[in-house]
């Protein structure tokens, strides 16, 4: 019963003081507080799960979204099951987040203004984190992440090893042929194009995103006939096993039938090749530091000579 008249307190505030639809985050560039030592941490969205397990120990986080027990979505399913709480992410929960008496609450970018103010009023210190659709995007994310955490150093030394590791990949296979390859997923409809990690990792692997080459824009839809038109040499898709099912939930959607066998898609270069590669969605999906092992994938993938023992 106590919500009731929290929410009303949270509707007051809200007309008062005009609150943002969306949530503040940390500028880039802007100067930031000292960093301060949470203990009950809650995660809400799974790319920032896997970024705040690499950060700090298990006891300090309260709970984890429920995406990390999706294989479909989770790099580190062993070490989320270190931490047993487990809350909603889509909507969110505010009251079962309270009950966890969280002393730190990361928010996704769809976190609402309303939703925000009852979290702080609850007690609980708030900070959103951006998307992650691009390298650089995913940076600032653990960088503010480990701000939020105390953790600093820790995420900078998270962001150094991811550009190593994806500077030995640009390294591996730098003066190959660079064939012209295509992310092809969400029920076949959907690519990325420019402004989307895919775009980069395909790029640091040593291919050409054709989808880039079509004048894409970020997560766009694709026709089978620009496809045809496109004829890439390589299409990457998301593995699920040769299942009808929902592995990696209501964010993808996997067709009945796969792609190398629809008829429809014959005329494609790369299904008449048999050069469709599929991935797992857990890489393929990823917006944390994982994504290297998504570069690594794909570079093995398009260059295996260049990875030979």
């Amino acid at each position: 019963m106590w919500l009731l008249p929290l929410a009303l307190m949270t509707s007051a505030l809200l007309g008062a003081y005009g609150f943002d639809r969306q949530p503040s985050r940390l500028v880039a560039g802007a100067p930031r507080k000292p960093p301060v030592s949470a203990s009950r941490i809650v995660s809400t969205e799974y790319n920032i799960n896997e970024i705040l397990m690499d950060l700090v120990a298990p006891e300090r986080i309260a709970a984890l979204s429920q995406d990390a027990d999706n294989p479909g979505l989770c790099n580190i399913l062993e070490r989320t099951a270190q931490v047993p709480g487990r809350v909603a992410s889509s909507p969110l929960r505010v009251e079962q987040i309270l009950a966890l008496e969280p002393d730190l609450v990361l928010v996704g970018s769809s976190c609402t203004a309303e939703a925000r103010a009852l979290l702080e009023l609850g007690g609980a210190r708030v900070v959103a984190i951006g998307r992650g659709y691009t390298i650089a995007e995913i940076q600032e994310n653990i960088r503010t992440i480990g701000q939020a955490v105390g953790e600093p150093a820790r995420a900078v030394s998270l962001v150094a090893e991811m550009n190593r590791q994806l500077a030995t990949i640009r390294r591996l296979v730098a003066g190959a042929p660079l064939p012209r390859a295509l992310y092809v997923g969400s029920g076949y409809g959907y690519t990325a194009g420019i402004g989307t990690y895919t775009d980069e990792l395909l790029q640091t692997a040593g291919a050409r995103n054709a989808a880039r080459e079509a004048g894409v824009q970020a997560w766009g839809k694709i026709s089978l006939e620009t496809v045809i038109e496109m004829n890439p040499d390589v299409i990457f898709v998301p593995d699920t096993g040769g299942k009808p099912h929902g592995a990696v939930g209501a964010r993808s959607v996997v067709p009945f039938e796969s792609l190398e066998h629809d008829p429809c898609w014959q005329d494609v270069r790369a299904v008449r090749e048999g050069r469709v590669m599929a991935l797992p969605p857990r890489l393929l999906l990823c917006n944390s530091h994982y994504i290297v092992q998504t570069g690594w994938a794909m570079a093995r993938t398009l260059h295996p000579e260049r990875f030979q023992e």
